[in-house]
């Protein structure tokens, strides 16, 4: 029972947001003064990285003083422009403001790791995400359509009659291959066009096909092997399965948070008046 609790996205969401309050209030109350500026000893520290990574050495104090004053001059100037306003219909600002409390979301349901049960029924609810391509093996005969009409039909007629005989169908020349070995759908559209892919797997296998189409001109195509896709393991793409997991799990604690902001606030929507004109 307790473990269900654990799971459910409304808990993660009381916890998420009773530590954005507590972040929240903590942090008002050490900005009471607002002509007090406090830098801490884990600011100084943080500044001595900040040096200490871009020069690669430890930072004299004339540097550490330098950076100490600057980090105050930032924190008045932004008080300072509280105070005045200057942050109200700032559409920068305000995107800057929802994007870090969206971020700070993504990172606490980022905390998260999917147990085994969880990535399991994970990957078997979405198990057509996780399969392998359908591939194929065929030998493919170019068909040149620079003749004229009756020119092609009698060619494709002779070709025909090539297969009809128990032989080999002869190919135009081109830059085609006219072996594909082990291809995917998406690897053979590359190649031959959106068209021919359409018209290849309504193809039946060890038979050679009637002239299909493609934006290069016509083949006959002799399927050797189509393999469906299959089911990847899940030890084979457990990292793609978690971050697609915590991924689902991140949508559904902004959603959950939405909702809960939504309830909590009223909206009011003051439509504008329609002014009627005479005609």
């Amino acid at each position: 029972m307790l473990n269900k609790c654990i799971k459910e996205p409304l808990i993660h969401f009381l916890i998420i947001s009773f530590i954005i309050f507590f972040i929240y209030d903590s942090t008002n109350k050490t900005e009471i003064d607002n002509y007090k500026v406090i830098i801490s000893e884990a600011r100084v520290e943080q500044l001595t990285n900040e040096i200490l990574s871009s020069k690669s050495r430890l930072p004299v104090a004339k540097e550490i003083d330098i950076a100490i004053e600057s980090f105050a001059l930032n924190e008045i100037y932004l008080r300072e422009a509280r105070e005045l306003g200057l942050q109200q219909g700032d559409k920068i600002i305000e995107r800057r403001l929802r994007q870090k409390m969206e971020y700070l979301l993504d990172e606490m349901a980022s905390i998260q790791q999917p147990s085994t049960d969880d990535l399991n029924r994970f990957y078997q609810d979405n198990i057509d995400r996780y399969k392998t391509p359908l591939t194929y093996s065929f030998t493919q005969v170019y068909v040149s359509i620079d003749r004229s009409n009756d020119e092609l039909a009698k060619h494709l007629a002779a070709q025909q009659q090539l297969i009809t005989q128990g032989n080999s169908p002869v190919a135009d020349s081109s830059m085609l291959p006219q072996q594909i070995s082990h291809q995917s759908s998406q690897q053979i559209e590359h190649t031959f066009g959106e068209l021919f892919i359409v018209k290849l797997d309504e193809l039946a296998v060890n038979t050679w096909s009637q002239p299909i189409d493609s934006g290069l001109g016509k083949h006959l195509v002799y399927i050797e092997e189509k393999i469906a896709p299959m089911p990847k393991p899940l030890l084979s793409i457990k990292e793609d399965v978690t971050n697609d997991w915590q991924f689902e799990q991140r949508k559904i604690f902004k959603k959950v948070y939405e909702d809960e902001l939504m309830r909590r606030y009223n909206i009011e929507v003051q439509q504008p008046k329609i002014v009627e004109t005479s005609v």
